[in-house]
């Protein structure tokens, strides 16, 4: 056992020391090319993709995606106290996330920094994207791709869409039916608003909630009574 324990401990270094010489050769190789040399520990941010680090893992993607975390954290802090560039963050979770295609705070994480820090939300939106690709029963995933439409792009229509998605997955908390049910409305989708909001009502054990559901429910359902009599006065004047 403590042999078998020594091998794999073996394998792993080596993998480290054959990552640590290649990250230093393309950072090396960029230097010699007129490239800004790199603050300490942005070596690993310099392979060319996920995929090649996985084939060179031997099977230690989960400890690699860890390694890439840290120094991922590492980049943000550096550039967010000096120049608020993160020219390399989305190809750092995407290396992240392709090691690890269940790392779910690493797309989330990225894509709060691609859309609010680098002002880059269209790529972020596509490393959500990625990451329900691979975990499409994740509601925090679709609850952050509706935070982004919602936040930054200003996309009531799009929001909605994802946190209707978001609600109706395994293990969704009760505020996310809140939020697709508040920008349903604002988007004008008056029935699906009211389906949630009806939902809200039901689930939420706070009286205050529960309370603000059921009259969002009666508004919801005068609105949708006058719009039928408007479309009825409006056929029959036709």
């Amino acid at each position: 056992m403590k042999l078998l324990r020594r091998r794999g401990l073996t394998q792993v270094l080596s993998v480290l020391a054959a990552v640590a010489f290649l990250c230093g050769a393309f950072a090396v190789k960029r230097g010699l090319r007129g490239g800004i040399i790199p603050q300490p520990g942005e070596e690993l941010m310099y392979f060319p993709s996920g995929k090649f680090l996985k084939q060179a893992s031997l099977g230690h993607n989960s400890t690699l995606a860890d390694i890439v975390w840290l120094r991922a954290i590492q980049y943000y802090g550096h550039h967010r106290l000096t120049d608020r560039r993160y020219d390399l963050i989305g190809h750092i979770f995407d290396v992240m996330t392709t090691l690890d295609p269940g790392f779910t705070h690493a797309y989330v994480f990225g894509a709060l920094v691609l859309a609010q820090d680098a002002g880059r939300p269209e790529e972020a939106l596509a490393l959500l994207r990625k990451g329900m690709r691979h975990n499409p029963a994740d509601w925090y995933l679709a609850f952050e791709t509706g935070f982004i439409y919602y936040v930054v792009l200003r996309d009531d229509e799009s929001a909605g869409r994802y946190f209707s998605l978001s609600c109706k997955l395994p293990g969704a908390p009760e505020f996310t039916a809140r939020f697709a049910a508040f920008v349903e409305e604002r988007a004008g989708h008056t029935e699906t608003a009211l389906k949630l909001w009806e939902e809200v009502s039901r689930i939420s054990d706070n009286e205050r909630i529960k309370e603000m559901a059921e009259e969002k429910v009666g508004k919801l359902r005068r609105q949708l009574e006058e719009e039928s009599r408007v479309s009825g006065r409006a056929g029959s004047d036709a």
